[in-house]
């Protein structure tokens, strides 16, 4: 794929993704109306959290992804190299069975 094109499959995700978090928005609004306080809260929050998503990805596209990703593993190598030793260690065992 060439980088355009990555970039706006990314971008058509994060629209998608706000769009889901926006029907998510009005389930909880509407769950809080019918089984109490807490579950429409709780659904608020994950909402909320979906929405920023969205827009992460719509404002950053895979170039922003791209640079998170490099400043995370710049931040923390060893995590990062345990990391991926582990889930390489897990897919292995995964193939293996």
């Amino acid at each position: 794929m060439e980088r355009e094109t990555i970039e706006e499959v990314v971008t058509k995700a994060g629209a998608t993704v706000k769009d889901i978090a926006s029907e998510a928005q009005a389930s909880a609004d509407r769950v809080a109306k019918q089984a109490g306080a807490t579950v429409g809260t709780a659904t608020e929050a994950l909402s909320k959290g979906v929405k920023q998503t969205g827009q992460y990805l719509q404002e950053g596209g895979m170039s922003g992804i791209v640079e998170d990703l490099e400043l995370l593993i710049r931040r923390y190598p060893l995590q990062t190299l345990l990391l991926g030793v582990g889930c390489g260690y897990l897919l292995s065992r995964l193939r293996a069975e």
